[in-house]
């Protein structure tokens, strides 16, 4: 495997720069539609759509690991392609009318406090939830043949579609309104994908190819997946649904807006490393752990080096651009703004080692302690809350971070890749 020496695969690169421009669309849309919502909607509205936007994320996360243990499961055995994806979109269907009712009590009874329109909102919830899933799914399919570039050349033109429509609809004053452009949009997303993926992968989706065995056999082989996801969505996803049960709505808006800055940059830092996925899962299979090793300490090393100098930027010349973006520079957002700096750019190391025990299967300890770690954020942050204001949620994130994934995933991943290469070296010894 050799990514990052020499020559580059032109193939890596294609991915890799339409990911990067998948993700300046979406920051594109963060960074134009943001100020455009908090001054054309009350305080109220913007907040509610900014809780609604995370439970759909959190939501997301429900998808019970199947998405990427297909990843994996589609490269080592193509010919179970139809069996797999059919068994995972009806259950996906089944999910969705289980979920209707789910946010029905829990926006009825005020569990989740989201404002007026409990009905229309928990279905749009459900149903958003449900797309962001199912979209996911035939995007894997493409990714098991390499073709990342593919699937972010559709994202773009679905996000571009979307916040054209976003845009003219934000004057309505209705989160509501964004959710139902947004789930219409999905639709045709869905189908496009749908379309291109099954030219790429020889399958098809057939209730008749549905299995209740395959699917929960598929479900033990991607618990830790699951696990793993819902970790993911207790650190990025969970402080906003907390806040809004715990502080003002003006609170919550200033924390929405923060958060949102950092999402796109969090998002676009992290793919040297995310479109690696595929060609790790490859040259696991292929039992290629001195070149995984050699790469991964090589990417180490250099996404280490950008955090320092994104961190860097971000606390000078960046926070001038946040100010003039949101036009905020109050104490308590500014506090904020330093400390969810700090963390992004951690989280933008971590990655490197969460991506490649992913990818590896290595992810039952990892994905343990990442749902220590975000239990451990909430509670840190909750009573930091009383003492800080809303920055005190991202030092809780920035501690838990610090004492438990950010020191665990690296040590395990090195200890894991040496053992495999013994083990590789000692079974070459005993051929000889």
């Amino acid at each position: 495997m050799a990514i990052f020496k020499g020559k580059v695969p032109v193939n890596y690169l294609v991915n890799l720069l339409t990911t990067f421009l998948s993700q300046a669309c979406s920051a594109g849309i963060i960074i134009v539609l943001t100020p455009v919502l908090q001054r054309s909607f009350s305080v109220d509205e913007f907040t509610n759509y900014g809780v609604l936007l995370n439970i759909v994320l959190f939501a997301s996360a429900f998808d019970f690991g199947l998405n990427i243990g297909l990843l994996r499961r589609i490269i080592h055995n193509e010919n179970a392609a139809s069996v797999l994806v059919s068994s995972t979109f009806f259950f996906y269907l089944l999910l969705f009318a289980l979920a209707v009712p789910v946010f029905l009590l829990l926006y009825y009874f005020d569990v989740l406090r989201t404002g007026e329109h409990f009905f229309y909102n928990a279905v749009l919830t459900a149903l958003l939830a449900t797309q962001t899933i199912v979209a996911a799914l035939f995007d894997v399919v493409l990714q098991t043949k390499n073709k990342i570039f593919l699937g972010k050349l559709i994202r773009m033109g679905k996000l571009i579609a979307e916040f054209s429509i976003l845009l003219y609809c934000s004057k309505y004053d209705s989160a509501t309104l964004l959710l139902l452009v947004s789930a219409l949009i999905n639709f045709i997303y869905i189908i496009t994908l749908f379309i291109h993926s099954r030219k790429q992968v020889n399958y098809e989706i057939s209730i008749r190819m549905f299995r209740w065995q395959s699917t929960f056999d598929h479900m033990r082989y991607s618990f830790w997946y699951f696990l793993n996801a819902i970790s993911v969505a207790l650190v990025f996803y969970s402080q906003i649904i907390m806040l809004n049960q715990l502080v003002t709505k003006a609170q919550v808006a200033k924390y929405v807006l923060v958060t949102r800055f950092f999402d796109a940059i969090r998002l676009g830092s992290t793919n040297f490393t995310t479109v690696l996925f595929p060609s790790l899962a490859i040259s696991e299979a292929k039992g290629e752990w001195g070149a995984l090793k050699d790469t991964y300490f090589t990417v180490l090393s250099r996404v280490a080096v950008l955090a320092v100098i994104g961190l860097a930027f971000l606390l000078t010349a960046g926070k001038m651009i946040f100010q003039y973006w949101s036009g905020q520079n109050s104490g308590d957002i500014l506090t904020l703004y330093v400390f969810l700096s700090i963390f992004t750019m951690l989280i933008v190391v971590d990655n490197v080692s969460a991506v490649f025990l992913n990818a590896l299967r290595l992810n039952r300890g990892q994905t343990i302690i990442s749902i220590g770690q975000g239990i451990l954020a909430l509670l840190i942050g909750s009573v930091l809350l009383r003492k800080m204001g809303i920055a005190g949620m991202a030092v809780g994130s920035i501690t838990a971070l610090a004492v438990t994934n950010l020191i665990y995933n690296p040590v395990h991943l090195v200890s894991v890749m040496k053992k495999k290469i013994r083990g590789l070296a000692i079974r070459q010894d005993d051929k000889i």
